[in-house]
This record gives structure tokens, sequence and C-alpha cells, in this order.
């Protein structure tokens, strides 16, 4: 019965885990593509300042098309073929949605690498911060509430009685929105988590009124459930340090493996559907577990209720949820996958550091050629270098949760030389989008070339396997029946699948 079990787990983690990373990739392939050479004929047409709010209203465009067909089908003479007015709404639909994208994109970019383009006395939340440094971070919160609005009024409005073309307009939108929303959530509401960058000077009641918003408006829009984030990262992930006891923790599965990540994914999705393995942990306990149930109560109310009557935003939703659960797997093999089995507790031992060639890893390699023409961390750092805040010194993170981004150039400095005596994995920032797919596909060697942690460059690739092995005595019992020619097999296959569907380089 334990086997069946297992192997149920195993099943439903393919079927579940393996589309969702297909879809994943698709659709980051349609967010860069808004990065082609039609974006800056755009942003020349549509100066930012004039697109702030006519941008983000786009999205109810998907509203028109019923109302277009109806007025086509009733004009002299039976009106225009159908066929002709559909493909026109729907080609105005894709031209429009390329517009919102490269204007969201725009403001994301303005608040990482271009803050000076923001007026001095800009109080992005009607207040001003409590941090100069921080209204970058408040900018991209403002932003997310903008575009956020006008996508729940018309995935409120939209169901599929509305017809086929509404709902495809508006999933072009909401996609568009999903891709770089995910990412600039994570970066303010996780460094708010952290250093409080959306507390406003004198105003803390607005304070928290922003924070609210982030967390049961925004959050939910690109798959974060209410109160679920702040309870089980502050709670359980930096006290366990992605340790065994870290719910999210990559350490029972065999990280070379898609198939065990499949298993990974599909437990990741039950967490974050559910919050059940979060509420009932050790240390949620008191008003934290209180309001964690309250919020996961209170999605799934307002969520069934759109279902019931028939709402895209009720489907949009879950399918957001299913996203950032299967993203936040992947995002543990980035930043846990080659933790130390001898102290997988310790953050210096269960955590990776990326660092940009252009800064302090060239100046630590042993390759003479790759120091030259090094340039130093900055507050605002180069696009192309180091992340807009700093996110990809996760080690220094660890070490130092408490430390504002604006320290980390200084809080690296101080550190790597004793963080690469340490033996603490350190690897080049160049090396990180492929981390994950090297890993499933056994390109160690690869790997190894953006390891820059001090090791014979012959011991790097069997180094890498071994960091990726599962840790023993914490073997999932379902990823374990992977073991074994049909297991192997499988994920040959699953890893064939995911080159020729979406991941081949």
């Amino acid at each position: 019965m334990k086997k069946a079990a297992g192997l149920t787990v195993v099943c439903a983690g393919v079927v579940v885990t393996f589309p969702l990373l297909i879809l994943i990739e698709w659709i980051g392939r349609y967010d860069r593509f808004s990065y082609g050479r039609h974006a800056s004929v755009i942003r020349e047409i549509l100066p930012w300042r004039s697109t702030t709010y006519l941008a983000p209203v786009l999205p109810l465009y998907a509203l028109v098309p019923p109302y277009i067909l109806d007025l086509a089908d009733s004009g002299p003479g039976g009106g225009l073929p159908r066929v002709l007015v559909w493909a026109s709404l729907a080609l105005a639909a894709l031209a429009l949605a390329e517009v919102y994208s490269v204007c969201l994109h725009r403001e994301g970019y303005i608040a990482a690498f271009e803050p000076w383009s923001l007026a001095a006395d800009y109080a992005p939340l009607g207040a001003p911060p409590r941090r100069f440094a921080d209204r970058r971070l408040q900018h991209l919160a403002r932003v997310q509430l903008v575009y956020c609005v006008p996508l729940v009024i018309a995935a409120s409005t939209v169901s599929p009685g509305t017809g086929l073309l509404s709902c495809l307009t508006l999933l072009l939108f909401l996609i568009k929105y999903l891709a770089p929303a995910w990412i600039d959530f994570e970066a303010y509401f996780h460094w708010d988590m952290h250093c409080q960058v959306l507390d406003l000077d004198g105003r803390p009641l607005l304070t928290s009124f922003w924070r609210a918003l982030s967390d049961w408006v925004m959050g939910p829009m690109i798959g974060s459930l209410p109160r679920f984030y702040t309870t089980e990262h502050l709670v359980i992930h930096h006290p366990e340090n992605a340790g065994p006891d870290d719910i999210h923790s990559p350490l029972p599965y065999d990280r070379s493996r898609v198939l065990e990540f499949c298993i990974f994914g599909l437990k990741t999705c039950f967490i974050l559907l559910t919050s059940g393995k979060v509420a009932f942990h050790r240390r949620c306990r008191g008003s934290k577990q209180a309001l964690l149930v309250l919020g996961i109560t209170a999605f799934w109310a307002v969520t069934t209720y759109l279902v019931v009557m028939d709402r895209f935003l009720g489907y949009w939703l879950i399918g957001a949820a299913l996203y950032r659960a299967v993203n936040t797997a992947k995002a543990q093999y980035v930043w846990h996958g080659l933790s130390d089995p001898g102290n997988p507790r310790h953050p210096k031992a269960s955590t990776i550091l990326w660092l940009p060639q252009e800064h302090l890893v060239s100046a630590l390699d042993s390759d003479p050629a790759h120091a030259e023409g090094t340039a130093s961390a900055t507050e605002v750092p180069s696009l192309g270098t180091d992340w807009a805040f700093y996110d990809n010194y996760h080690l220094i993170h660890h070490l130092h949760p408490r430390a504002h981004f604006t320290e980390y150039p200084e809080l690296l400095r101080r550190t790597v030389p004793g963080l690469l005596d340490w033996g603490c994995v350190v690897m080049r920032l160049g090396a990180y989008d492929t981390f994950v797919f090297d890993c499933w596909s056994g390109n160690y060697e690869r790997i190894a070339q953006g390891l820059v942690t001090p090791m014979d460059k012959d011991l790097r690739p069997s180094f890498i396997r071994e960091r990726l092995a599962p840790l023993p005595g914490h073997r999932s019992y379902s990823a374990a029946l992977c073991q074994g020619r049909l297991g192997q097999a499988v994920d040959s296959a699953l890893v064939r699948g995911l080159r020729l569907l979406a991941l081949a380089t």
C-alpha cells in the first residue's frame, strides 16, 4: 500500500509539475519577446510620463470584443465577415499587449537601474519614505497596484460565457503582467519583510495600508497567498536555512534528476495552496498561525466564489499560485541546491553565492584575463552586472538577514575572502540561468566552469555531483522509488522533453 501511494505521488508529480515547467518557460519567452526591436519604437512613440496611467488600463480592452462582434453582425447586409472582425480584434489585442508589456518593463527598469529619473521629492506611496533609497522599491509597489487594479476589474467581469476572444485577450495581458510583476513583487515584498522598505516617514497607518494591499491584493495576482510568504519565509526558512527541517528543503531529493524535481514541485504546490505544513509547523504558533489560517481561508473563499460565478479571475488565482509554487521549487535549487551534507543547517554550507564577473569574482579568479576592466559595486548596479537590489548575494542575505540592500556591497567586500576560505559555494552569475537544466541534463562541466570556490579544476565536476545527491537519512520515500532502470528511462525522457519543448540551449 505504501509503495502504491508513493508511485501515485511520482505519477502525479510528473502530471502536474512537468507541464508547469514547460509553461513557465513559454511564459518567460513570451515576456522576453517584449524586449525585441519593437520595444524601442514603442518607447519612442509613447514617452514614459504619458503612459504612466494609460498603459495600465489597456487590459480593459478585453471587455470590448463582444460589443464589436455584435455590432458587426447587426450591420447592413449582415455586416462584415465575422472571421475578419475577429482577426482584427485579435491583432489589436496582441499589439496592445506588447505596448502594455513594454511600458511595465520600463517602470521596473527605472526603479531598478535609473532611479535618477524619479523626482527628488517623489513619494510613490503618498508620503516620503523613511529611507531615501527605499523609494525605488516603493515605486515598484505603486506600479504593481496601478497595473493590478484594471486587471482585477477585467478578470472579475470576464467569464468563459463572455466569449473566447475576450478570454484570450485577458489572458494575454495577465501573462504579460505575471512574468515581470512576479520578479518585482519578490523584490519589494521580500525586502519589506526584512528591512521594512515600505515604511513611510511618520505615516504608520498608510504604511500598514500598503502592506495590506501587497499581501492581500497584489500578492494573490502573482500567486502569493495572503500571509503565507511572510510566515513561511521569516518563521521557517531563515531559521532553518533550507536545511532538512525546512518545508521547502530540496535536500531529500536528487537534484540531478528532473523526475525527482517533479515530486518536489508537487509537494511545493500542495504546501503553497494549503499552507498545512506551515500552519502546523513547530515554529508557527499564536497570532502568526491564526493570521496564516485566516489568509488562506479568505483566499479560498474568494477564489471558490469566483469560480462558482464562472469569473476568469478565480481560475487565474489558482493558475498563478501553481506557477509560483513551481518557480519557488526551482529557486530552492539555484539558492540551496549545492548544500554540504556535513553541515546542512548552516547558511555557509547550504547557500550559494552568485557573483558577477565584473566585480569581485574577477579579482578572486585565478585567471588574470578575467580581472581586466572590472568595476566596483555601487548602490545602483549597472544593468548586466549585479541584480538591481543585490538579491544575487543570497548567502550574504542569510548571514545578515536584517541588513539593508545598500549595505550589501560593503558586506560582500569584507566577507567574501573568508567565505571562500571556509569553502562556501560561490558561482559566477553568468551560470545562473542554465544552472537548473545543467543539473538535470548532467552538464556538470558547464556548472564547474561557473564555480569560483577554490578547488582543482579536475575535482569540480565530481564535487558538484556529490553536492547534488540527496541528504543521507532524509531521503524522500517517493523519490527513492524513482531509482532503477525504469526511473532512469523516465528521467531521460523528461530531460529530452524539456530540451525539445522549452529549454534547448
